[in-house]
């Protein structure tokens, strides 16, 4: 896990660093994060593991089942939906 602190020695504003190795280097905290980022020793983080899982005929949560379909497929695509569903505030 990535830590910032304040300039080393001489240096001023603030440096990241992991397992003693320099990251990046800025001003602020958010440049030298995201001087970091940009330069590739940094790995970006996995994306998000489904919410929703597809198996056989059946999609479930966590385990629990919340749809019972007719096919594969369509269980693959009521998931697939279900994951990239993002509710409204309006919509409620």
């Amino acid at each position: 896990m990535p830590s910032v602190v304040p300039g080393l020695g001489d240096t001023s504003g603030y440096v990241v660093f992991s397992a003693m190795k320099v990251l990046g280097r800025g001003a602020t905290i958010d440049a030298a994060v995201k001087a970091a980022l940009d330069s590739e020793l940094v790995e970006p983080a996995p994306p998000p593991a489904p919410r929703f899982r597809a198996d056989r005929n059946e999609v479930s949560q966590r385990g629990e089942v919340v749809a019972t379909c007719k096919s594969n497929t369509f269980a693959s695509r009521v998931a697939n939906a279900l994951n990239v569903y993002q509710p409204n505030e309006r919509s409620m």
